[in-house]
């Protein structure tokens, strides 16, 4: 008894099949791998750009989420909370880089850094990712924190810029003295967000 199956499209015989094995030949699987790694080189360019535009926006989110949460917490517990740039976890930086993390604790004595008797409420790692956020206040050259009162307003307004150089075009979080963000895709001067 013959257990070989036919394969439909191999073989010459005219007038009864011709009987083999099933397989693809040297040739076709070169022709496979040639159009495959094709298709590879010109969507990955595009996969790049679309990884840095997901880490533009988690960086974004992330900003965004925290500047909220310290808003709630001034309100709801009825005092001053800040949210500073920190590269370590526990006390602030003076730097406009908040993509090096930061943290939102209760400040007690409202001198704008960490003791150690005030509660801190949220950290936030560095985002070693390429991503960029940059804040800048506008005025007294405050870059590194944002306070929140009681009655819920912010102080300094300004803007957080955030920009991935892979993508070559970043967004802005903009806060208002009510508190309040908004996301643009220019800068409060009006300019286009570029990744220097």
């Amino acid at each position: 008894m013959d257990v070989r199956k036919y394969c439909p499209g191999q073989g010459f015989g005219w007038d009864k099949p011709l009987y083999r094995s099933c397989g693809f030949t040297l040739i076709e699987l070169l022709i496979t791998l040639s159009v495959a790694s094709i298709l590879a080189l010109t969507a990955l360019p595009n996969l790049s750009a679309l990884i840095a535009q997901e880490r533009s926006t988690v960086l974004t989110n992330s900003l965004a989420h925290a500047l909220a949460y310290a808003r709630t917490e001034a309100i709801t517990k009825n005092m001053t909370i800040l949210t500073c740039q920190s590269n370590n976890g526990s006390e602030c930086n003076q730097s406009a880089n908040w993509h090096n993390g930061w943290i939102t604790f209760v400040d007690i004595n409202k001198n704008r850094q960490r003791d150690s008797n005030e509660t801190l409420l949220h950290i936030f790692a560095a985002a070693n990712n390429g991503t960029q956020a940059i804040f800048k206040g506008s005025g007294r050259g405050i870059k590194y924190y944002m306070k929140y009162k009681p009655s819920g307003r912010a102080s300094p307004n300004g803007s957080f810029l955030i920009c991935n150089p892979d993508i070559g075009v970043g967004k802005a979080l903009i806060m208002t003295h009510s508190g309040r963000l908004r996301l643009s895709k220019k800068q409060t001067n009006g300019s286009a967000i570029t990744c220097d």
